[in-house]
């Protein structure tokens, strides 16, 4: 395998890659911010315990770290509408009981009545040339839309469905969603985007479409031989034929109880995966979790032959994916799609032995009924969301989840608590004007070890989100890409197998016949007036570049990955032409040609500053495309 700006040594790039690829979706596990202030040698001197340094310019400095915690409240009236014009001094925060000092505070409006709704039309590009172009919503926050269709009946789906793709053809100008769904497993169908076009397409997917899943045709789909043996049992047997009836269904009921189990760590795994799409993006961001059900706490059955059934409880693994969330900043929007619910209890269909049976299975509903709303509210609470049930108006509460998330407040403050052991703290926002209802997260953990974590190590996770795949393209670098193919699809060589065994696309494979390779050529444009040059004797400067490539498969799973081994050095002779026109590269990449999607990301290295483009493959017929 092989990607070069003129040539490169793909073996040595791998290797300097493991690492970087290897967190390309790690999950962030920190809390608090680490924050660096640099300061003149008199503010030094009044910090003790701190160090002195000394800049390129030889003056001191101190380096200082702060702990601070950051915490989005969403305030909203009691008709759920977000209240605002809010100032930091209405609001005040404890931990633990003890009130602590406001060090930051920004209030949050959208912005698509002022901005986004009179974005600019975005030029139109040739064939196979890509841009970073800004549409000016980069301020909005991000939206990700989840479809569970693991934990939805299959006669819910077509309505949701109906209204999901209704919601979108109206959602607030410029507001960006990402949208997975949650099947046998879950699938990035779009990443973040606000246009209309490509996220109705997304949802008609057929991953997207209304069907039944393999753990929830096991768990619902079970025969009830127990009850026709029960009707089946005459006079003379009717003892003999209750017992084993009642033996048979407490087999049923294990036997659903062990699916749902494995639905309720299978949608915990999806939560995990999101919380790693969306670690490192700065801001809010917010997950409306379309669902049918999600009982985390498997209550004992009523049943007179099972009533010291096990139970499983997830309230501690929920706890878990809800600390993840809070993290990255994401508050959860559970959204029943079920609408309001009735007992089926009482549907003339049902068979019952006695009337203690009905009894029983009506208990049983209202107890799943009131776990799985618990469960919608615990997970709101902890991110700082809202939960949405009892309602038939779907695409209402996916729209009030979105102005709720788009309208906040943030708050940081630094612990006066600084043993950082490990331990949960509570927080508790208060407001000084009554009647209003407050969304935030409610809790920390105090892990002194994230803040091991140095400049360096923030620069990589900057990296490593601009390559991934679905997310916010970087605009900090303004450029242009444009790609054609080079020759024909070749068979990998042992070598390169060898290097496409690393990636996940690839992981246990043992057939490559069906593996080739393509060669493409990137000529890339980069606006001049952004790129910082080094100064060298003439007049003349040099430019620093890094260029990052990474290959997508349909599922969004790593095919190939590059990182240049070195800042490549281009001399630049005359810095003023090239400041007032473009900066061009050339790039060569071979990747897996069954290659969905190519990420690149240019990073000028001098100024530090950094561009990404995602690129859909295959590609449209070019008349330019190289032989």
């Amino acid at each position: 395998m092989s990607t070069a700006l003129k040539q490169g040594d793909s073996r040595r790039s791998l290797q300097a890659l493991a690492g970087f690829w290897a967190h390309v979706l790690a999950l962030a596990t920190f809390v608090l911010i680490p924050g660096i202030f640099r300061m003149t040698s008199r503010a030094a001197a009044q910090e003790a315990p701190a160090t002195q340094t000394k800049d390129a310019s030889g003056q001191a400095t101190l380096k200082a770290t702060v702990r601070q915690v950051l915490v989005d409240v969403v305030v909203t009236d009691n008709k759920n509408h977000p209240v605002t014009g809010l100032q930091q001094e209405d609001f005040s925060v404890l931990e633990d009981g003890k009130p602590q000092r406001i060090v930051y505070f920004e209030a949050h409006r959208p912005r698509v009545d002022a901005v986004a709704a009179k974005a600019p039309t975005l030029p139109e590009l040739p064939s196979n040339t890509f841009a970073n172009l800004s549409a000016g919503n980069n301020q909005t926050p991000l939206n990700v839309l989840l479809y569970d269709l693991l934990n939805t009946r299959l006669t819910d789906q077509p309505f949701a469905h109906k209204k999901i793709v209704k919601f979108l053809h109206n959602r607030p100008e410029g507001s960006r969603f990402a949208i997975f769904v949650l099947g046998d497993r879950l699938h990035l169908l779009q990443g973040f985007t606000d246009d209309e076009k490509q996220l109705v397409t997304a949802l008609n997917r057929k991953e997207a479409n209304p069907h039944s899943t393999l753990l929830y045709q096991s768990s619902s789909g079970l025969s009830d031989a127990s009850e026709r043996l029960s009707e089946a049992a005459g006079p003379a047997h009717a003892a003999a034929g209750q017992e084993m009836a009642g033996r048979l269904q407490n087999m049923e009921n294990l036997t659903r109880r062990f699916y749902l189990q494995r639905r309720v760590e299978q949608t915990l795994g999806a939560f995990v995966e999101i919380a790693k799409f969306l670690n490192g993006l700065p801001g809010r961001k917010n997950l409306i979790w379309l669902s049918g059900s999600f009982p985390a706490s498997l209550f004992p059955t009523t049943d007179r032959l099972d009533v010291f059934g096990p139970s499983a409880n997830y309230t501690a693994d929920l706890r878990q994916a809800s600390d993840l969330l809070t993290v990255g900043q994401v508050a959860v929007y559970p959204v029943d799609i079920a609408g309001l619910e009735t007992d089926p209890s009482f549907d003339a269909s049902q068979f019952f032995r006695s009337p203690g049976d009905l009894t029983a299975a009506h208990s049983n509903f209202i107890l799943e009924i009131g776990a799985e709303q618990a469960t919608m509210d615990q997970i709101a609470e902890d991110t700082g969301g809202h939960a949405f049930y009892n309602t038939n108006g779907l695409s209402d509460a996916i729209a009030t989840s979105t102005e709720d998330g788009a309208s906040y407040y943030t708050l940081s403050y630094a612990p006066s608590n600084t043993k950082f052991d490990g331990r949960v703290r509570k927080i508790h926002v208060q407001l000084a004007h009554a009647g209003y209802h407050l969304a935030y997260r409610r809790s920390y953990l105090a892990d002194d070890s994230v803040l091991e974590q140095d400049a360096a190590g923030a620069a990589m996770i900057r990296l490593q989100v601009a390559l991934r795949r679905g997310v916010p393209l970087a605009h900090e670098l303004p450029l242009e890409a444009h790609i054609r193919l080079q020759g024909s699809a070749k068979r990998p060589t042992k070598e390169e197998i060898a290097q496409l065994a690393e990636f996940p696309a690839f992981a246990g494979r043992k057939k490559w016949d069906g593996v080739k390779i393509q060669r493409y050529s990137i000529d890339y444009a980069i606006e001049g007036s952004q790129i910082a040059l080094e100064p060298l004797e003439n007049g003349r400067a040099q430019a620093k570049f890094e260029i990052l490539i990474g290959a997508y498969d349909p599922e969004s799973r790593t095919m190939f990955g590059y990182r240049s081994p070195l800042e490549r050095m281009y001399l630049v002779k005359k810095p003023e032409e090239i400041r007032k026109g473009s900066f061009h590269l050339k790039h060569v990449v071979e990747i897996p040609s069954e290659a969905a999607w190519l990420r690149i990301a240019v990073r000028d290295a001098v100024g530090d500053h950094l561009g990404s483009l995602e690129i859909p493959l295959p590609l449209t017929p070019d008349k330019g495309t190289a032989k």
